[in-house]
């Protein structure tokens, strides 16, 4: 099988619950694709935002982030939940311990409503069609970010988190961005959008990396599910102010 078309199956399968058969390894070209599984996750999960949007937008809403949770087999919602629990503790060590235990603490549950809840408010707000592409392109920069944090990022411990870093090249980063950029239509107000996500992703990383003594899977995560509802911020606040979008 070619190993680009191997990459894209193996991405598709590791990172989400679509069932696509067969026992693919994560190379360094299932990273190339990294942010097309986000496209296909916003696209399945911004249908049901369609549809249901004329109706109830708290429903709509709803639906469509349960969706997304879903599809990433709770993956990142464990993440955003253990990083909850790690920065309610201090010092690298503590922090290390509390983020890779089994337990779920108050922290967990806090992050849970901070993240989610203000995530489906901004989404209540969009009008329908605008909303389907927000939720497509919203995944998109979730996973970029993701990618982006990971890239010759300090890892710690042995886990799937320091193999993905391991395997994030130059050329992962150049290719995802590509078809990122192309659902923005080269737009520069949202260009200016993924240019603050791509900071900010950066900026939580060197935090993370100071705090935590390096990056690991579920940090890594939780920078891409806080990427998400600050796209949704920032595009909310965009639309707000009656800028430019071409999602409009």
């Amino acid at each position: 099988m070619n190993k680009y078309v191997e990459g894209l199956i193996s991405a598709i399968s590791f990172f989400t619950i679509i069932p696509l058969g067969g026992n693919y390894k994560i190379t360094g070209h299932t990273m190339y694709f990294f942010t097309f599984t986000g496209l296909i996750v916003g696209l399945i999960a911004g249908i049901p935002y369609l549809v249901l949007r004329p109706y109830n937008s708290l429903i709509a809403s709803t639906v469509s982030v349960a969706i997304i949770i879903l599809l990433y087999g709770f993956n990142h919602l464990d993440s955003i939940m253990d990083f909850g629990d790690s920065i309610m503790v201090r010092g690298k060590e503590e922090k290390q311990r509390v983020i890779k235990d089994r337990y779920t603490g108050s922290g967990g549950i806090g992050m849970l409503f901070i993240i989610y809840i203000p995530a489906i408010a901004f989404l209540t707000y969009f009008k329908p069609v605008t909303g389907f592409f927000i939720i497509i392109a919203g995944e998109m920069a979730s996973k970029y970010a993701t990618l982006f944090s990971m890239y010759r990022a300090k890892a710690f411990g042995k886990g799937l988190g320091k193999m993905f870093i391991d395997k994030v090249s130059a050329n992962a980063i150049v290719l995802n961005v590509i078809p990122l950029l192309l659902a923005f239509a080269f737009n520069l107000y949202n260009i200016a959008i993924i240019a603050a996500l791509i900071f900010l992703s950066y900026f939580m990383r060197s935090a993370m990396e100071k705090h935590y003594g390096g990056l690991n899977g579920d940090l890594a995560g939780s920078i891409g599910e806080i990427s998400r509802l600050l796209f949704y911020a920032i595009t909310f606040v965009f639309i707000a102010l009656k800028l430019n979008l071409f999602l409009l």
